[in-house]
């Protein structure tokens, strides 16, 4: 490769790792703690989880008794949108149910219920009290804003690109010069634990940029081949790729359904997919006769998305039979979907997604702190403009790791009369915000970054060790949720263990005094 090229490579690289950092972190960060979002869900209701254990259990009542506690609360539904119900499973040991209501003024509303599973009453238990684990998936698809996924698409798009490019800068170097890690000289330091980790993490890397671009621009590129292809007949476009298309219930026969078939379905479908369990009932127009049934089926620790059988709730009759491996479309889809979310692998997979996801972030650390020590030791350049930049690289880098680190700490502490879907997302915005100033009145970029990581640290220990003392003093969790207590722990534990290694391995080295005497 020419010189010249490899220079306007590495000039693009760090224009373009600068500009999108910030997002990029946002996304790493809050990415990397949604592989545990359902684990953050339960970990957040450890004191107000119901006392159940499914595994006493011989049987549990059946879905149809569920379902008829909803019905009977006399809400109006939109028939285009189904009353979804998960049943029980170990980890969550009761019926958890969520649909949409119109009240008379034409306003739509969610409700989220929970249900016994021996008596099938109905839980003083809301799960939007306990959002922190949904928001940061939201903050990491879309960032919580107009036009997020967009934006996170793009961005997405760049990363592709800078994945590259970092590649093509290292080709030459990648074997004979992979291991070395100068430690002597601090910016040699921080260019090669950015050169490391970017090698030693590219499959990981280069899966969620395709996938990230994948998921936010796909309205995008449907919208492209349906006009160029279809001539703008998406919803060709979407059958011919042969993607998974829920019930749609056009005229209603004014006759009220027996919910008592939804047992038979889930029977018929049990006994037709005998090596998979059923994860969900998702109901459209449940109180007539011409409502239909998604029964959704699914198996552990595989690359295969749910399998969804349709039912007619008039009789139970089996109407549509679809699994994503069917189309090589939707089978590619689904198999990079699974590769994204790790789920197939278990806790184990999940684990290691984490532990590459905070390796990233050491990457997009390091790599803005090589570019802006170079600034700031350039006297040509802009102090106030430097400052700006170096104040927002820090709020939306080091920053980042406090703002999620303090959603903890209130999901834990904020009282119960607060709203947690009010309380989060300003909460992390503010957090975002106290960072841009500090960063911008500290003197120079490493030592406030030294300084946003031991408060992020500090922050990410608080409830661990509040945990820990509830459970000396007495506290035990419901037995279900022990696991998802520890997961989630231990990875607080980790990221407050990566903000301390990152300050132990970046923190100024004391000088050594010279006690030979002067010469006279």
């Amino acid at each position: 490769m020419k010189q010249s090229t490899l220079k306007n490579f590495t000039h693009a690289h760090a224009w373009l790792g600068l500009i999108i950092s910030g997002v990029l972190m946002i996304v790493f960060v809050c990415g990397s703690m949604s592989f545990f979002r359902e684990n953050i869900v339960l970990w957040d209701m450890q004191y107000d989880a119901p006392k159940t254990d499914l595994a006493s259990q011989k049987q549990h009542v059946p879905v149809s008794t569920i379902a008829k506690q909803i019905s009977d609360q006399g809400h109006t539904m939109p028939a285009d949108h189904g009353v979804f119900i998960e049943l029980p499973t170990q980890a969550q040991p009761f019926y958890v149910s969520y649909f949409e209501i119109e009240t008379p003024e034409g306003e739509h509303i969610d409700i989220n219920q929970s249900f016994d599973p021996e008596t099938g009453q109905r839980y003083e238990l809301d799960q939007e009290d306990f959002y922190l684990g949904n928001m940061l998936y939201r903050m990491h698809i879309n960032l919580m804003l107009p036009g997020g996924t967009e934006l996170v698409g793009i961005v997405s798009l760049i990363f592709f690109v800078m994945v590259f490019t970092g590649t093509l800068i290292l080709l030459k170097k990648i074997i004979s010069h992979y291991y070395q890690y100068r430690v002597d000289r601090r910016k040699d330091t921080y260019l090669d634990g950015h050169s490391i980790i970017g090698i030693s993490t590219l499959p990981y890397t280069f899966l969620f940029a395709l996938t990230g671009v994948m998921f936010n621009l796909s309205i995008l590129l449907q919208a492209g081949f349906g006009f160029a292809v279809f001539k703008g007949n998406i919803p060709a476009l979407m059958a011919t790729a042969d993607f998974y298309a829920p019930p749609r219930i056009t005229e209603l026969s004014g006759q009220p359904a027996d919910l008592t078939l939804l047992d038979d379905m889930v029977e018929d479908a049990q006994r037709r997919y005998p090596e998979q369990s059923v994860y969900f009932l998702n109901i459209f127009a449940p109180n007539d006769q011409a409502g239909q049934v998604e029964v959704a089926m699914t198996a552990h620790h595989t690359l295969d998305q749910l399998t969804r059988l349709t039912y007619s709730l008039a009789d139970a009759r089996l109407i549509k039979e679809y699994t994503p491996s069917q189309s090589a479309t939707a089978g590619t889809y689904s198999v990079l979907s699974s590769l994204h979310f790790g789920e197939y692998g278990g806790n184990t997979l999940k684990f290691i997604y984490f532990l590459l996801g905070l390796a990233c972030c050491y990457m997009i650390l390091t790599g803005n702190l090589i570019w802006l020590e170079k600034r700031e030791n350039n006297r040509k350049q802009s102090k106030r403009g430097l400052q700006f930049v170096k104040a927002m690289t820090l709020a939306l880098s080091s920053g980042t790791l406090i703002a999620v680190a303090s959603t903890f700490i209130a999901a834990r502490f904020a009282p119960e009369s607060w709203s947690q879907v009010s309380l989060l997302p300003p909460l992390f915005g503010v957090m975002i915000l106290v960072c841009l100033v500090h960063g911008w009145f500290s003197k120079n970029v490493r030592g406030g970054m030294i300084q946003q990581l031991y408060i992020a640290a500090v922050l990410a220990l608080i409830c661990p060790l509040y945990d820990l003392i509830q459970m000396l003093l007495g506290h035990t969790p419901p037995s279900y949720l022990i696991v998802d207590v520890w997961l989630v722990t231990i990875a607080q534990m980790l990221v407050a263990g990566f903000c301390l290694l990152l300050v132990r391995h970046h923190r100024p080295r004391a000088k050594a005094f010279n006690l030979a005497p002067a010469v006279s």
